[in-house]
Protein backbone atom coordinates (compact mmCIF):
# COMPACT_ATOMS: atom_id res chain seq x y z
CA UNK A 1 0.00 0.00 0.00
CA UNK A 2 1.15 3.82 -0.72
CA UNK A 3 2.63 4.90 2.87
CA UNK A 4 2.01 8.76 3.86
CA UNK A 5 5.61 9.42 2.61
CA UNK A 6 5.60 7.71 -0.84
CA UNK A 7 5.02 10.21 -2.81
CA UNK A 8 2.21 10.71 -5.54
CA UNK A 9 2.72 10.09 -9.29
CA UNK A 10 2.58 13.23 -11.84
CA UNK A 11 0.45 13.93 -13.78
CA UNK A 12 2.59 12.90 -16.65
CA UNK A 13 3.52 9.58 -14.65
CA UNK A 14 0.13 9.13 -14.42
CA UNK A 15 -0.62 9.60 -18.07
CA UNK A 16 2.27 7.09 -18.67
CA UNK A 17 0.81 4.39 -16.63
CA UNK A 18 -2.70 5.02 -18.58
CA UNK A 19 -0.15 3.75 -21.35
CA UNK A 20 1.02 0.38 -19.67
CA UNK A 21 -2.78 -0.42 -18.26
CA UNK A 22 -4.57 0.26 -22.21
CA UNK A 23 -1.37 -1.48 -23.92
CA UNK A 24 -1.14 -4.71 -21.36
CA UNK A 25 1.91 -5.91 -23.09
CA UNK A 26 5.64 -4.81 -22.09
CA UNK A 27 6.93 -1.48 -23.64
CA UNK A 28 10.28 -0.07 -24.25
CA UNK A 29 11.07 3.48 -24.06
CA UNK A 30 11.30 3.58 -28.07
CA UNK A 31 7.57 2.09 -27.92
CA UNK A 32 6.58 4.47 -25.78
CA UNK A 33 8.12 7.38 -27.66
CA UNK A 34 6.00 6.43 -30.67
CA UNK A 35 2.64 5.48 -28.86
CA UNK A 36 2.91 9.54 -27.06
CA UNK A 37 4.03 11.05 -30.22
CA UNK A 38 1.15 13.26 -29.76
CA UNK A 39 2.97 14.52 -26.33
CA UNK A 40 5.71 16.87 -26.03
CA UNK A 41 7.49 14.24 -24.48
CA UNK A 42 11.31 13.27 -25.38
CA UNK A 43 13.74 10.81 -24.68
CA UNK A 44 15.10 11.61 -21.58
CA UNK A 45 11.79 12.77 -19.84
CA UNK A 46 10.42 9.29 -20.52
CA UNK A 47 13.46 7.58 -19.12
CA UNK A 48 13.18 9.73 -16.24
CA UNK A 49 9.38 9.09 -15.73
CA UNK A 50 10.33 5.08 -16.34
CA UNK A 51 13.33 5.69 -13.28
CA UNK A 52 10.75 7.37 -10.96
CA UNK A 53 8.19 4.87 -11.63
CA UNK A 54 10.72 1.73 -11.57
CA UNK A 55 11.47 3.69 -7.97
CA UNK A 56 7.62 4.01 -6.88
CA UNK A 57 6.98 0.68 -7.84
CA UNK A 58 4.47 0.96 -10.60
CA UNK A 59 6.66 -0.72 -13.28
CA UNK A 60 9.44 -3.37 -13.31
CA UNK A 61 11.71 -4.25 -16.28
CA UNK A 62 10.68 -7.86 -17.50
CA UNK A 63 13.20 -8.27 -20.43
CA UNK A 64 14.79 -6.79 -23.20
CA UNK A 65 14.61 -6.13 -26.71
CA UNK A 66 17.21 -5.88 -29.34
CA UNK A 67 16.95 -2.64 -31.76
CA UNK A 68 20.13 -2.69 -34.12
CA UNK A 69 23.05 -2.83 -32.09
CA UNK A 70 21.73 -1.81 -29.07
CA UNK A 71 19.51 -3.18 -26.59
CA UNK A 72 16.40 -1.43 -25.26
CA UNK A 73 14.67 -2.67 -21.63
CA UNK A 74 11.20 -3.69 -21.52
CA UNK A 75 8.76 -2.33 -18.61
CA UNK A 76 5.50 -3.82 -17.84
CA UNK A 77 3.23 -2.62 -14.76
CA UNK A 78 3.42 -4.21 -11.51
CA UNK A 79 0.35 -2.07 -10.24
CA UNK A 80 -3.08 -2.54 -11.37
CA UNK A 81 -5.35 0.37 -12.24
CA UNK A 82 -7.30 -1.02 -9.87
CA UNK A 83 -4.55 -1.20 -7.01
CA UNK A 84 -3.72 1.72 -7.74
CA UNK A 85 -7.26 3.47 -7.47
CA UNK A 86 -7.15 1.96 -4.17
CA UNK A 87 -4.10 3.22 -3.03
CA UNK A 88 -4.70 6.73 -3.69
CA UNK A 89 -8.20 6.30 -1.83
CA UNK A 90 -6.71 5.06 0.70
CA UNK A 91 -3.98 7.84 1.25
CA UNK A 92 -6.74 10.46 1.04
CA UNK A 93 -7.20 9.27 4.79
CA UNK A 94 -10.38 6.78 4.20
CA UNK A 95 -10.16 4.05 7.13
CA UNK A 96 -10.80 0.48 6.85
CA UNK A 97 -14.11 0.83 8.35
CA UNK A 98 -15.32 3.29 5.48
CA UNK A 99 -14.28 1.41 2.92
CA UNK A 100 -18.39 0.03 2.23
CA UNK A 101 -19.39 3.57 2.37
CA UNK A 102 -16.85 4.18 -0.44
CA UNK A 103 -17.96 1.03 -2.16
CA UNK A 104 -21.42 2.49 -1.95
CA UNK A 105 -20.67 5.64 -3.09
CA UNK A 106 -19.32 4.08 -5.62
CA UNK A 107 -22.12 2.01 -6.97
CA UNK A 108 -24.59 4.97 -7.02
CA UNK A 109 -21.96 6.86 -8.85
CA UNK A 110 -22.45 4.45 -11.40
CA UNK A 111 -26.27 3.36 -11.35
CA UNK A 112 -25.06 -0.26 -11.90
CA UNK A 113 -27.62 -2.71 -10.95
CA UNK A 114 -24.80 -5.61 -12.33
CA UNK A 115 -22.20 -3.79 -10.03
CA UNK A 116 -24.30 -5.14 -7.23
CA UNK A 117 -24.54 -8.28 -8.90
CA UNK A 118 -20.70 -8.26 -9.19
CA UNK A 119 -19.84 -7.21 -5.73
CA UNK A 120 -22.25 -9.86 -4.66
CA UNK A 121 -20.06 -12.38 -6.33
CA UNK A 122 -16.71 -10.91 -4.96
CA UNK A 123 -18.30 -11.24 -1.38
CA UNK A 124 -18.91 -14.88 -1.28
CA UNK A 125 -15.87 -15.77 -3.40
CA UNK A 126 -14.03 -13.73 -0.56
CA UNK A 127 -16.32 -15.72 2.17
CA UNK A 128 -15.57 -18.96 0.87
CA UNK A 129 -11.49 -18.78 0.89
CA UNK A 130 -12.10 -17.64 4.10
CA UNK A 131 -9.65 -14.84 3.28
CA UNK A 132 -9.30 -12.25 5.46
CA UNK A 133 -7.83 -9.42 3.17
CA UNK A 134 -6.07 -6.22 4.83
Amino acid sequence: MMSKKEKHLTKSEEDLMEIFWEKKEPLTSVEILDISADRSWNGNYVHMMLRSLLKKGMIEVCGSVQYGTQYARQFTCSVTKEQYAAKLIMSKGIEKNSIAAVTVAMVNETGGEDLIQQLEEIIEELKSKGTKEK
